[in-house]
């Protein structure tokens, strides 16, 4: 995971280098929020197909509904139609699943990243920059014991959160 991990923040610091011009101070915030993008993109068609059959399972709930009103007091039944039913209109009860299990490695890895002193023995260099004059290698407590939520890091941190 190390070798992974200082790979991920040799991209991420690549990113916020070439950034750097056009955003100056928040260019480390500008390469975490374009790596988040590309992640989105990346898993965009699969968000788009499960979209699709979020629709195509809010098309199966009335035909849902008869079936545990039907089979309500026999459970192994019921989950046996339920299959049956998704089979037949070959709509998968798991699609919506796929987009957000991919995803998850990737804020994982961010999570991670900005949360580890060191990567691979070293310093966390990522750690050694600001957004908006919030140092990142500060926590929500530390905004706070500096000037309050409503403080200079404190309406930063609130800005993430929003």
């Amino acid at each position: 995971m190390s070798a992974f991990m200082s790979a991920f923040a040799s991209l991420v610091g690549s990113l916020a280098d070439l950034l750097q011009p056009f955003f100056q101070g928040a260019a480390t915030a500008a390469a975490i929020v374009l790596f988040t993008a590309l992640v989105r993109l990346a898993v965009h068609p699969l968000s788009r197909a499960a979209a699709r059959g979020q629709k195509a399972r809010t098309k199966l709930q009335p035909q849902i509904a008869a079936l545990r009103k039907k089979h309500g007091k026999n459970p192994e039944r019921m989950q046996k139609a339920l299959m049956e039913l998704h089979a037949e209109e070959k709509v998968s009860p798991l699609s919506g699943c796929l987009p957000s299990l991919l995803q998850m490695p990737a804020f994982f890895l961010l999570y991670h990243l900005f949360s580890s002193r060191s990567i691979g023995g070293d310093p966390n260099a990522l750690l050694g920059h600001n957004l908006l004059g919030a140092p990142l290698n500060d926590r929500w407590h530390d905004a706070l014991a500096d000037g309050g939520v409503f403080g200079g890091r404190g309406l930063v941190y609130l800005g993430l959160f929003a």
